[in-house]
């Protein structure tokens, strides 16, 4: 008797869940019997089919004005020398001077900066071709520079970010190779390179 069950019950699972229509032939009308029928046919637009609940019948739709991207941390400062002065009043480092977060810095100096800036910071770099020659000592306290106004040894941290974000004279923009995290653990390394002695 169990097994008679057992085998209707079979029976009526596998009829429920077919998926031609009663009369046997299956239309957009009369899809049948289907199980789950929201991932079986969408009803949603597909990314580029046309949409005409739109003027320009574009399913794909433009982020709105000021959206952020998941994990983009907005930067509020242009590339203009104003800017510059300003994060350098206006940045602060949010991460920890600690031992941890200066080895970190150390490595990634290492991997972006160390080839011109050299590994003591002393401008001395494996690049040696005349462009790059004029690369300032981290710890030089003689030399005003002019875009700061101060010596590199004094240069805040907002300056170094700005530095590191978007580049100055030969060198180029990081923003793109280094996250906020790693250009502020740079900064924090860079620190410790401007108070080494000559």
């Amino acid at each position: 008797m169990i097994r008679v069950i057992l085998i209707i019950f079979v029976c009526f699972v596998f009829s429920s869940c077919g998926d031609s229509a009663s009369d046997g032939i299956k239309t957009s009308d009369k899809p049948g019997y289907e199980y789950m029928p929201d991932m079986y046919r969408s009803h949603a637009y597909e990314t580029y089919t046309m949409n005409p609940n739109f003027s320009d019948s574009m399913t794909a739709r433009k982020p709105v004005k000021g959206t952020i991207p998941r994990g983009f941390i907005p930067f509020e400062y242009e590339n203009t020398l104003d800017d510059f002065k300003r994060a350098a009043l206006e940045l602060k480092n949010p991460y920890e001077r600690s031992e941890k977060n200066i080895e970190q810095g150390k490595q990634l100096y290492g991997m972006f900066c160390a080839h011109c800036h050299g590994q003591n910071g002393d401008g001395k770099g494996s690049i040696t071709h005349p462009v790059y020659s004029a690369i300032p000592a981290y710890y030089d306290d003689v030399m005003i520079r002019p875009r700061s106004q101060t010596t590199m040894k004094y240069l805040e941290d907002g300056h170094l970010y700005h530095a590191i974000y978007y580049g100055y004279n030969a060198m180029g923009p990081h923003y793109n190779l280094v996250s906020d995290e790693e250009r502020w653990k740079i900064v924090l390394y860079v620190n410790e390179l401007q108070n080494t002695e000559k």
